[in-house]
């Protein structure tokens, strides 16, 4: 049930793109448990002279760059903190290892939006009974 927003710079590639996604996808699937099937993933372009983000806020001993990437995932509530923070570092660390991302700018924003708030199409909330 995520539905995931993935705001990137206009330097990186179709193959860079794909790759974040499978990644984004899979971790959510692992930490959260979501369906294989359950893919609501769309990865925005910015133009890079058009995003204002500190380079060292609240990081130690390393910067962001041109590489920064925001990932903002809406779900619904219910995963401990535990899960939370098994997401955001899977998510981190195999972006790092698979592409030209490093850790220091993958920047996640987990939205927990209630059930009732979902209409997955036909203006219907098909998760509420």
């Amino acid at each position: 049930m995520p539905f995931v927003k993935i705001f990137h710079g206009d330097n990186f590639s179709k193959e860079i793109c794909t790759r974040i996604n499978k990644i984004v996808h899979l971790s959510l699937e692992e930490c959260f448990h979501i369906p294989e099937d359950d893919t609501f993933q769309l990865l925005v372009s910015t133009d890079l002279k058009m995003n204002f983000v500190d380079k060292g806020y609240l990081l130690k001993n390393t910067e962001r760059d041109e590489n920064f990437i925001y990932i903002e995932i809406f779900c619904g509530p219910g995963r401990t903190v535990e899960q939370k923070k098994s997401l955001y570092k899977m998510i981190a660390e195999e972006i790092e290892q698979k592409t030209i991302v490093g850790k220091q700018n993958v920047f996640i924003l987990l939205n927990e939006v209630p059930i009732e708030n979902w209409s997955f199409g036909d203006g219907k909330a098909q998760i509420l009974h």
